[in-house]
């Protein structure tokens, strides 16, 4: 699975939650939770270094996703994770 981003974006969503779309690898997917989001986008719910975080992203294609957010999960969101 390819990983694609918009360096602006990251460098914005860096500046915002202190979390690097550079960070994220396929593992990160693999053992997160993922549920449908707004505006046909994907949400997945994983730790990421001890804590729970959000990204948000759109599937391209089967190959590849692009990142839209990566930030702390809400408390909503950290309960799904614990649920599973």
């Amino acid at each position: 699975m390819r990983i694609v981003f918009d360096e602006i974006k990251r460098q914005s969503n860096i500046r915002k939650h202190a979390l690097d779309f550079g960070d994220l690898d396929a593992s990160y997917f693999m053992r997160a939770i993922i549920v449908p989001a707004k505006q046909a986008r994907m949400l997945a719910i994983a730790q990421h270094e001890h804590v729970i975080t959000a990204v948000v992203f759109s599937p391209l294609g089967t190959e590849a996703i692009s990142i839209i957010s990566f930030r702390l999960a809400s408390k909503k969101e950290r309960a799904v994770h614990e649920q599973s």
